[in-house]
């Protein structure tokens, strides 16, 4: 399996996800992708928010690593700039009633109730929103 990059991005205390629905699935993801040759999980991080949401990255910190025996994933919290995400790049391409993605904002109290994966995310993210008061990016 190839090495991805995700992004904790939050506004307003809430959490930017994909609600992904495949037939007899729902489920909710973080923005990210696989991580290039010759490309740091960094720039994976920055390269995936761009294609999938429009949004430019301003700034992003590595606040969580997780390493399975076929895989590694890094998690960053990005800040970006203000502004709604428009669905792009591949998800934009495969969006179907059969394959669909939409952008959620979950806020701290949603979090436990919904099927998010990779759930080795889900501690993370809620810390990083509890830390936040609305109006905070």
């Amino acid at each position: 399996m190839k090495n991805r990059a995700a992004a904790i991005i939050t506004r307003n205390a809430k959490l930017l996800v994909f609600l992904r629905r495949k037939p007899g699935r729902e489920y909710y993801s973080l923005p990210g992708g696989g991580v290039q040759l010759e490309e740091t999980f960094a720039q994976a991080c920055a390269r995936e928010v761009k294609e999938e949401t429009g949004l430019d990255v301003l700034a992003l910190e590595l606040v969580l690593k997780y390493v399975s025996l076929d895989k590694e994933e890094q998690f960053f919290h990005v800040i970006v700039p203000p502004g709604e995400p428009v669905l792009g790049g591949p998800e934009a391409l495969h969006n179907s009633p059969e394959n669909h993605y939409e952008f959620a904002w979950i806020d701290a109290a949603q979090l436990p109730t919904i099927a998010l994966t990779p759930a080795a995310a889900r501690r993370i993210c809620l810390e990083i929103l509890q830390r936040q008061s609305p109006g905070q990016a």
